[in-house]
Formats: C-alpha cells, structure tokens, sequence
C-alpha cells in the first residue's frame, strides 16, 4: 500500500491532551486557513486516552484476548477522534487517497481493518499506529504530548537516536515507535502539545522546545 501527499505532516495528538487539544487544533486551523502559501495536508492521528485506558483495564480485569483488545482500542481512537471533531470542527476522513490541504481526523478503524501489519500488543498503540500512516503517506511525523522533552537517564535530551532510544524500552513513546522510524529511516519532533505554537513551529520545521527522534541513527 502506497500513497503520496505532497507536503504532508502526520500529527499524533495524544489522549492526555484531552482537555486542551481541541483548542490547539483550531489554532493551527486558524493559521493554515491565513497563509498566503499553498496549504499543506495535515493528517491528525488520535491516541487512545481515556477510551484505550478503559479497554486496558478490561484486558486485564477479564482476560480477553491481546486480538480483541487491540481492536477494542483502535476503537477507543475512533471515539478520541470523534471527540476532537466535535469539539474543534475540523472533518474526519477514513480513506488516505483522500485527503486535502488543510487538517483533516483519521478515523484508523476501517483503514486497519483493510490492512494491519502490526503486532497486538500494548507495545504498539497509536504512536505506532501514526508512524504506520507516515510511512504510507512518505510524511513528516510530529508526536504531540503532555511533556516538554524525551528524558534518558533522567536528563532532557534535544535529539535522539532511535537506536539508543530502543535500548532504554520505557519513556514517552511506544514501546515499539523506535523500531518502525529506524526501520522507515524516519524522524519524529515531540512536542507539548499544551502550547500550540510549539506543535505548529514543528509543523513548519522551524527551531522548536523539543525532542527530536532521528529514525537514521
């Protein structure tokens, strides 16, 4: 599977920035609908949040299959995604060979169903789920979250190897996400997403508070 969007950046918006998140969609709205330059394709990849927090707790709680809660929580995303929809306005797609210029919400339910090659697993949510939709859209990745910095040995750090992030197994990312951006030779800009102009310097490429996760080393 293999789709091109000219100037295309996937965003990660993550479930802990439930609160604040619309607002910063509707900033960055705001200031792609006020560019005097050609609109760029920005695709908005939902976490889970609250909704995957819940399908853990059932996992755990019920035994259920790792097939059933994975699903379970794909769906979780599709509520975050609805949920930033209807708070923020900005329309929601489910079919990458449609998007336009200008932020859209992917709703990943039907699109994984038609072809999902990842793991089932808590290793893999949605962080791998956003750098699966770059590597088919050959996007730039922004990780928008809660934090300022990935930290390593309790130090902030500006830029990382994906390598060396691999080896340290938890931090802000999935478990997974190191693996997918070596395998892709992909970069990721973490950002906190509670200020908007960080997520949408980021966006630009410009000089931004954050960390950056080179997929190449």
């Amino acid at each position: 599977m293999s789709i091109i969007a000219r100037s295309c950046t996937v965003i990660k918006v993550g479930g802990s920035l439930m609160e604040t998140a619309p607002e910063m969609l509707i900033h960055l709205q705001k200031h792609l609908e006020s560019r005097s330059t050609p609109v760029p394709t920005v695709l908005v990849v939902p976490g889970g949040g609250v909704f995957a927090d819940a399908v853990r707790d059932i996992h755990k709680d019920k035994g259920i299959s790792d097939e059933a809660a994975h699903w379970m929580a794909i769906l979780g995303m599709e509520q975050y995604a609805y949920y930033l929809a209807d708070k923020s306005g900005i329309s929601t797609t489910d079919d990458l060979e449609e998007l336009v210029p200008g932020i859209s919400i992917l709703m990943p339910y039907r699109l994984l169903r038609k072809c999902d090659p990842l793991p089932y697993s808590w290793d893999v949510t949605s962080d791998c789920i956003a750098a699966w939709v770059a590597s088919i859209l050959e996007a730039r990745m922004v990780k928008v979250t809660d934090v300022d910095w990935v930290l390593m040995n309790g130090k902030t750090v500006t830029v990382v190897g994906a390598a060396e992030l691999q080896k340290m197994g938890e931090s802000c990312v999935d478990r997974m996400l190191p693996e997918l951006l070596i395998k892709d030779g992909r970069d990721c800009m973490v950002v906190n997403g509670k200020y908007p102009e960080r997520v949408l310097a980021a966006l630009e490429q410009k000089a931004v508070r954050g960390t950056l996760i080179k997929g190449n080393i």
